[in-house]
C-alpha cells in the first residue's frame, strides 16, 4: 500500500492576530482534511502565518504546492515564488474587499505624510500603491478595534487608521466613534484573497475544481463558514490586472 505524501498547504493572512498556527490550525486542518478528501489520493500539511516574511521562508524551506494568500502577497512575489493564482476566495459578509482611511473630523483628507496606522504594514508597497495611490507613513497596529477608539480619543500617536470597509461599516454603528471619526479616503475595489499553485504543480485543476464545488453542498458550506469564506470564485482578472499596474507603477 502507499503511503501518502503531505503536500504543504500555505495560509497566509497579514497582520490578523488570530492568523496563527495555534489558533486558526485546526480550523484550516478541517478544512485541507476536507479538500483532499473530495479529491482524494492525497493529503495536505496546512501552516498559518499573520507574517510576509515568515510565509517566504516557509515556502523557500518547504515547498508548498498550494496556498491562500493576500493580493499583496501574491504581487510582491509571484515571479520570485512561482505562482499562478487559481481562485478568489469570497468571504462571507464581505460585499467587496475594500478599504477606507479613517480619521478625526479635523483631518485633512490628502493622506500623504500621515501616520496611518494597519495591519497591512509588511506590505507596504502594496498599501501605498494599490490601496492608497500616494504616500503615507503606516504604523503596525494589532487591532484594529483598540486603534479606532484611541485614534477617536486622540491617543496613540497616530493620523488615521486604515480599515476594511465592511469592518468600518460595524464600527460606525456605535454613536461615539460615528461622532469622533470619518472616512476620508476609501480605496477601489481590491482582489481577495488569491488561491495559488505553486511552480506549476500538475494537480492544481484538481484542487480548483474541488474548491469550486465546496459552496454547493452542505458539508461543505459548513467546512467554508469554519474558515470564514463563503465560496471561491474565479479571478477577477481586469481586477487583479488594475492592481498589478498600480502596484508596478504602469
Amino acid at each position: 500500500m502507499n503511503e501518502l505524501v503531505l503536500l504543504a498547504f500555505l495560509f497566509l493572512k497579514t497582520g490578523e492576530k488570530f492568523a496563527t498556527q495555534e489558533t486558526a490550525g485546526p480550523a484550516v486542518t478541517a478544512f485541507t482534511s476536507h479538500v483532499a478528501e473530495q479529491m482524494g489520493g492525497m493529503q495536505f500539511a496546512p501552516r498559518v502565518f499573520n507574517q510576509p516574511k515568515k510565509a517566504v521562508e516557509f515556502v523557500v524551506a518547504k515547498k508548498p504546492v498550494v496556498g491562500i494568500v493576500t493580493p499583496g502577497f501574491y504581487l510582491t512575489y509571484a515571479g520570485a515564488l512561482h505562482m499562478t493564482p487559481l481562485l478568489e476566495t469570497k468571504r462571507a459578509g464581505v460585499p467587496a474587499e475594500q478599504f477606507v482611511v479613517v480619521a478625526r473630523p479635523d483631518t485633512a483628507a490628502d493622506p500623504t505624510g500621515q501616520i496611518i496606522g494597519t495591519t497591512l504594514a509588511d506590505e507596504e508597497r502594496y498599501v501605498l500603491s494599490v490601496v492608497l495611490g500616494r504616500e503615507a507613513r503606516l504604523q503596525p497596529v494589532a487591532d484594529v478595534e483598540q486603534a479606532l477608539f484611541d485614534l477617536a480619543e486622540g491617543k496613540g500617536g497616530l493620523h488615521a487608521i486604515l480599515v476594511e470597509t465592511a469592518t468600518w461599516k460595524l464600527f460606525a454603528a456605535d454613536p461615539d466613534l460615528a461622532k469622533s471619526l470619518k472616512p476620508i479616503h476609501e480605496s477601489p475595489v481590491l482582489p481577495g484573497n488569491l488561491v495559488v499553485a505553486f511552480a506549476d504543480w500538475p494537480k492544481s485543476n484538481r484542487l480548483k475544481d474541488a474548491l469550486l464545488q465546496m459552496s454547493h453542498t452542505e458539508e461543505g458550506r459548513k467546512v467554508l463558514a469554519s474558515i470564514r469564506v463563503e465560496a471561491f470564485v474565479e479571478v477577477n482578472q481586469d481586477r487583479l490586472q488594475q492592481a498589478e499596474k498600480l502596484f508596478h507603477g504602469r
